[in-house]
């Protein structure tokens, strides 16, 4: 399975195409591919969400802003 980075904003915003860069450089090192997904709404707490209930494998990553920490 690919790699997701779960971005909580629309795409085209600044935290998508640092999430993009940061999936063009991680493929390769990873051996596999990671696939952004944008999820917006809420200020960021649906993509936080999605990536909280996401399975313990390691393959969800979360891109959002501190305070949805």
């Amino acid at each position: 399975r690919p790699a997701r980075i779960l971005v909580g904003f629309a795409a085209g915003g600044t935290g998508d195409l640092v999430a993009r860069t940061v999936a063009e450089v991680a493929a390769p090192r990873l051996g596999q591919p990671v696939v952004v997904e944008n999820r917006a709404g809420a200020n960021g707490m649906i993509a936080a969400e999605a990536a909280a209930r996401a399975a313990p494998d390691g393959l969800t990553m979360l891109m959002c802003p501190t305070g949805n920490m």
